[in-house]
């Protein structure tokens, strides 16, 4: 009784695949030619400053982060973060460099890389959007 739901699975499946697949009419080229997408070096003005708002965004973080610690452990927000900011200047540093300006940048470099030139900009926008809002909360805090 088992047998029957896959046998008939089989069949419609070797049934569907001998179909004949329509070929398609040439189109002519010239009427789908699109001109070529412009593309930018990586470390382009806008780039360069996008990297330089995120570093100085981390910076700032980082700075208002160690003055929130006066020696003791702090409520950090990021959980990833949480276990580099207890452990000094030397954590932290690991953490806003390595994380908070190296992941973007290799995350935008990638995407530069694959053709999403949009997105290599957003990502890096965004990030260094957080790190200063960041850095602002926790100077009100």
């Amino acid at each position: 009784m088992h047998k029957v739901p896959g046998f008939l699975f089989l069949l419609l499946a070797v049934a569907c695949s001998a179909q004949q697949i329509p070929t398609k009419t040439p189109v002519p080229s010239s009427s789908f030619v699109s001109a070529p997408l412009p593309t930018h070096h990586f470390f382009d003005k806008t780039n360069l400053a996008l990297q330089g708002w995120n570093v100085a965004a981390e910076t700032y973080d980082a700075i208002t982060t160690r003055r929130n610690l006066s020696g003791r452990p702090i409520n950090e927000l990021n959980p990833l973060g949480a276990a580099f900011v207890n452990h000094g200047w030397a954590g932290q540093a690991v953490f806003s460099y390595g994380f908070g300006v190296g992941g973007p940048l290799l995350t935008s470099y990638l995407l530069h890389r694959t053709g999403h030139h949009k997105m290599e900009r957003w990502v890096i926008g965004l990030n260094a959007l957080g790190s200063t809002t960041a850095g602002s909360w926790n100077l009100a805090h």
